[in-house]
């Protein structure tokens, strides 16, 4: 019954974030937002925000994958539903960066641009953090302290706008728990 009705939750805020990124509704608060914060475009900084790339997230998978093949002999139904999660969540992440084509608060990086709506590290972070969370429940706190410490790096160094990372700490749960309702997902 929890897990529909977060399902529910979820699915709501994903749908709102969604249609008023795509109406223009968070034009002004994106722009308050990004006015307000300081720039900390620092190594310290760039760092912290490359805990949320691909490479993290590769660690982190083969991490979880080594462990349970260690302990169990095999992978869990709940692993491989995290990994389909972030396949098909960095695919849609993708597709909607083509779909909506919102340019970033500034160019990131040597000229490395790309399209800010959705944020893929704010994403990558989430998925960790929902997995991370279902699976070692006591340590859900931590797990998502890292995805909006994520966030915020892309907020701080401003790559992404407001919408752009909370529709990304919205749509990880939300894919995570569609798939665990429709496929099931145990780490036993």
């Amino acid at each position: 019954m929890r897990l529909e009705k977060n399902l529910l939750a979820l699915t709501v805020a994903v749908i709102a974030v969604l249609a008023l990124e795509a109406s223009g509704a968070f034009i002004g608060i994106n722009g308050w937002v990004n006015s307000k914060l300081p720039l900390i475009d620092t190594p310290m900084m760039n760092f912290l925000t490359g805990l949320g790339g691909d490479v993290f997230l590769a660690l982190f998978t083969a991490s979880a994958l080594l462990t349970e093949w260690k302990k169990n002999g095999r992978v869990s139904r709940g692993t491989l539903l995290f990994i389909l999660a972030v396949v098909l969540g960095l695919a849609a992440v993708g597709t909607l960066k083509f779909i909506f084509a919102e340019p970033r608060p500034r160019s990131y990086g040597s000229g490395i641009g790309g399209y800010a709506f959705p944020s893929g590290h704010a994403f990558r972070a989430a998925i960790i953090a929902s997995y991370g969370s279902d699976r070692w429940r006591r340590y859900a706190h931590l797990f998502w302290a890292y995805a909006v410490g994520i966030a915020l790096t892309r907020l701080l160094l401003h790559v992404h706008w407001f919408s752009d990372v909370l529709f990304s700490l919205l749509f990880a749960p939300w894919l995570y728990l569609l798939l665990k309702s429709l496929l099931g997902g145990k780490f036993q």
